[in-house]
């Protein structure tokens, strides 16, 4: 993951060169958005819980109240963040049109020597795939992380020893996301590859090359076997994580329902505790999810690395005066030895 990590930092610095903000500005905009939420999803609404259950036991009107306008405090939080989020992504289309720009400026001028077929894919639609998923990455790391390290935060505020526990629960999602990672790129590479010259091949038989209809049907076999693949280890990942949170919730939860009998916590502080460990596990499955779209996306972009490369320094025929510096530094992951074809 850390290679992974390394090449996406270098893109999201090159869009910024392309798309002025994108990274200075849209970045700090992005944690200062999903740290609020963060603090709504992991610290409000398991206290809100808590407080409610407990007004009501104690009959104390005051803390249910308080308890409730916790949760109101969550939902306006949630929808301020929700629209705070526009200014960052009307950054991505306009990134789309200017690397797309700056791509056919280099098939005109002739600085790109690859297979015209490929080119074609690679400027139809991995260009897309590397911003989307740029932006997938940060959306997804950003809230989840947040989430999962507030909704901790909490977990200790109502035990510090049920805290300690929830933690190190949390623990296998890295193991989880480091091993996917190291399988995924050599399929989303052939899945883009397969894709793109698919794209030519269409091209060729609705204009009439009839020849081109043998090499789709191969190509569309390559595409499938790597899609294939790529659903598959999906669904080995959210597999284990799910198995690995709700395990981890019920441990937590007999040790929380221990500590009421031992009067060291009360029965709110249970519920809070519950609701705050799921959300936690959630948080940080979703947080690692994000270094397994990292994963599929930097295999895309070792597919135009050297495309980056080149516009270092270069304008498109567009108004656009930016000069960008090259800046990428090609990373080689080493091959894992337990990669294996079923």
């Amino acid at each position: 993951m850390y290679s992974d990590v390394a090449i996406i930092v270098q893109t999201i610095r090159f869009i910024d060169g392309v798309v002025p903000g994108f990274f200075k500005f849209g970045v700090p905009l992005l944690i200062a958005v999903y740290l609020a939420r963060g603090v709504a999803n992991g610290v409000f609404t398991p206290h809100s819980i808590a407080y409610i259950v407990d007004g009501f036991k104690e009959n104390d009107g005051d803390r249910v109240n308080l308890g409730v306008g916790l949760l109101l405090s969550t939902a306006a939080t949630l929808v301020i963040t929700e629209f705070a989020q526009m200014a960052f992504f009307k950054k991505l289309s306009r990134a789309i049109i200017s690397l797309k720009q700056r791509f056919t400026w280099l098939v005109k001028t002739k600085q790109l020597k690859d297979n015209p077929e490929d080119l074609v894919g690679k400027i139809s639609s991995d260009v897309d795939f590397i911003v989307w998923n740029t932006n997938a990455f940060l959306t997804t790391l950003l809230p989840n992380l947040f989430t999962a390290t507030t909704a901790l935060y909490s977990v200790f505020s109502f035990d510090r020893i049920i805290g300690v526990l929830a933690t190190l629960t949390l623990a296998p999602y890295a193991l989880y996301a480091e091993l996917y990672s190291r399988r995924i790129e050599k399929y989303r590479s052939l899945e883009r590859e397969m894709y793109a010259e698919s794209i030519v091949q269409i091209r060729n038989i609705v204009y009439g090359d009839v020849s081109s209809s043998e090499e789709l049907e191969g190509v569309l076999k390559r595409w499938e076997h790597s899609v294939n693949k790529i659903m598959w280890m999906d669904r080995y990942y959210f597999a284990l994580s799910f198995t690995t949170s709700f395990t981890s919730v019920a441990v937590v939860a007999l040790l929380g329902a221990e500590r009421v009998r031992e009067e060291a916590i009360g029965v709110g502080s249970l519920a809070g505790i519950i609701y705050a460990t799921l959300t936690a596990h959630f948080g940080m499955l979703n947080a690692t999810w994000a270094f397994c779209i990292l994963g599929q996306t930097v295999a895309t972009i070792k597919r135009i690395l050297n495309h980056l490369q080149l516009m270092g320094g270069k304008k498109t025929q567009s108004n656009s005066k930016i000069v960008v510096k090259p800046i990428f530094i090609i990373i080689k992951r080493p091959k894992s030895k337990t990669h294996t074809d079923h």
